[in-house]
């Protein structure tokens, strides 16, 4: 993003972006400069994806017609803190309509590939039609230019995530890469395929630290492409000096309020990140256990940090110049001069992976949760829909001891679970990688299965959020109402109504501009740094209306590709109550079908006063 204009003062139709065409069947790429035309062109990552999405009648996601366009916000890459996303944007294999027509979606992934894309040279790149043999698309700088080729991949398929990401490193110097696992190349039997992105820790270390764009089968897209991975190169930009907006938000995202829940506690008094959850929500019944059921035993107490630190090391770790350092890397403890020091490095800790590759599956030994969560990872799933999809199976499978599939895998089986996750990443159990909402209607039982148009629910019960089912995206990600039960104990029409329609979405604002959604930060901070980095004026209403624009052009796509009422709904099993949850048990029929009406004529109110039509 860069502007010709050297007025101190800017618009932001003042800003051009570069955009690259890679035309795969016939190995073209076309880059263009655009112009800015209005506030999402500006801000980036999602507000522009899914305009560009409109333009594309997909009814097949691996069509090689369909689109996948991977784009940065307005200040990834740059040096307000958490800048770093890259975002991953189609019409997604695995989230649905009940027409069975693919929704479009994005999946956003941190780490250091989204600054080095910047530092080449690029914005966008919108992947079109499907590579003749395995490719790997390079990115890299030759003066103020980019310059893109394709280049073989044939000897990278088959290996892990992380044996991808080390060769490409080592070939191409002063690069990140975002590629896939085993899962992305069998993209055929798996639908919920995630991308790693590289961090600057991962490729030092050379341990398995990268992050993830996991959620909707972004990988199983460009797998799809015959795309085995993205490498971005160039040389570090100088920083100089700051201006000291970006200054001064970077001290609150650092050490301010919106951070202190993804904090250790030596940083600003910070809360311990998304791992505290386990033991947060167990006592009160609301963690995910044995398929989003818990018993109100005391399994998952072994899997607190409390209980891992005295035999483990536990090291708050960080993306690229970011003083959260959110990552919990776990090591295995070395003594020595009457220390205790990081060894071997096992794997990271974050609340989703943790929570539903184990204690969802009634798996509570500390060794082995550590050896699935870093299977899945180098395997390149999306652990959430993994977790949910091999729950629905356990319980089914306990329901029916005598017509089990899956070889009988029930909760605890950590082999057989450890086993599966190998085959579907082989592409051998297309029953499991197609995810829950295709497996339980195959089997006719659909009230357990943890989905909202296709996509696998969040670690956080259902009967707790009634915001799931209007997320454009991630269930958690893009919606933010999956704590407030807990927090706020509301359960009124009124409450809930206000929750999703104008407070749960503009969690997405760092969707658009490019942010770690764990900084948290104000958007006074903000607005500050658009002025002093860009010379561009903007107001949080600014941001909001932006924001709402954008979540309004996903729920107008979802409409043209033939979603109805149906379609937004919850798991059945959320009007039974769980006697083990010692939350107020409030979702019923009637509220549900009460809430649902509300809130699509609230929407249908905003489409008309935003003046947006109906796409396409």
């Amino acid at each position: 993003m860069w502007s010709d204009v050297t007025q101190e003062s800017k618009r932001i139709t003042d800003y051009k972006y570069r955009r690259c065409t890679v035309h795969l069947e016939r190995g073209e790429m076309v880059i263009e400069e655009l112009a800015c035309h209005d506030l999402e062109d500006f801000l980036g990552g999602i507000g522009r994806a899914f305009k560009l999405l409109g333009n594309y009648r997909v009814t097949d996601a691996f069509d090689a017609a369909a689109p996948l366009i991977m784009n940065l916000g307005i200040f990834s890459g740059t040096e307000l803190m958490t800048g770093l996303r890259t975002f991953f944007s189609a019409y997604s294999p695995l989230k649905m309509a009940n027409n069975g027509m693919p929704l479009a979606m994005w999946s956003a992934a941190s780490g250091d590939f989204g600054r080095k894309l910047l530092a080449a040279g690029l914005d966008e790149v919108l992947f079109l039609g499907r590579a003749a043999r395995p490719t790997y698309l390079l990115i890299r700088r030759e003066g103020a230019q980019p310059v893109i080729s394709l280049e073989d991949a044939s000897e990278l398929r088959g290996k892990t995530t992380h044996d991808k990401i080390m060769a490409l490193a080592d070939r191409h110097s002063q690069a990140h890469v975002a590629a896939l696992g085993p899962a992305g190349e069998h993209w055929q039997s798996n639908f919920y395929a995630a991308i790693a992105c590289t961090t600057t820790n991962q490729t030092r270390s050379r341990d398995c630290k990268p992050r993830f764009a996991g959620r909707g089968g972004m990988g199983s897209i460009l797998g799809s492409k015959n795309v085995i991975a993205i490498v971005a190169q160039a040389s570090d930009q100088g920083r100089g000096k700051l201006p000291g907006g970006v200054v001064e938000a970077n001290k609150e995202i650092a050490r301010g309020a919106g951070s202190r829940n993804y904090r250790d506690k030596h940083k600003g008094n910070g809360l311990g990140g998304t791992w505290r959850n386990v033991a947060g929500l167990h006592p009160v019944g609301a963690l995910p256990e044995k398929n989003f059921w818990p018993d109100g035993g005391d399994g998952p107490k072994t899997l607190y940090r409390d209980a891992l630190e005295p035999d483990y090391v536990i090291k708050d770790e960080s993306c690229w110049q970011c003083g959260i350092a959110c990552h919990k890397n776990i090591y295995e403890t070395v003594s020595g001069n009457g220390k205790r020091k990081a060894g071997k490095f096992f794997t990271k800790f974050d609340y989703e992976p943790l929570d539903l590759l184990t204690i969802n599956l009634g798996i509570y030994d500390q060794k082995e949760a550590l050896e699935i969560v870093e299977l899945a990872d180098q395997l390149g799933f999306d652990s959430i829909s993994l977790g949910v999809t091999l729950g629905y199976i356990m319980e089914y499978n306990a329901r029916h001891p005598d017509k089990p599939i899956c070889n009988g895998m029930t909760f605890g089986d950590f082999e057989k679970a450890c086993h599966f996750l190998r085959e579907t990443a082989a592409g051998r159990a297309p029953e499991i990688g197609h995810g829950v909402k295709r497996l339980s209607e195959s089997l006719g039982e659909t009230d357990y299965a943890m989905q909202c148009k296709g996509l696998e629910l969040p670690a956080y019960l259902p009967e707790t959020n009634p915001g799931y089912p209007f997320a454009i995206a991630g269930g958690h990600m893009s919606m933010r109402t999956f704590l407030l039960l807990v927090f706020e104990g509301k359960t009124d029409l009124d409450y809930w109504e206000d929750a999703i329609v104008n407070k749960g979405i503009y969690y997405t604002r760092d969707d658009l501009i490019g942010l770690c959604k764990f900084a948290g930060a104000p958007d006074a901070h903000i607005v500050t740094a658009f002025r002093d980095m860009y010379g561009v004026t903007l107001t949080r209403d600014d941001l909001f209306h932006a924001t709402m624009r954008t979540y309004l052009r996903g729920l107008l796509l979802e409409r043209r590709q033939g979603t109805t009422l149906d379609d937004y709904a919850l798991p059945e099993r959320v009007y039974k109550q769980n006697p083990h949850v010692k939350l107020p048990h409030f979702i019923t029929p009637e509220f549900w079908t009460e809430l649902r009406e509300r809130v699509l004529k609230a929407f249908d109110r905003k489409i008309q006063e935003y003046g947006l039509s109906p796409v396409g």
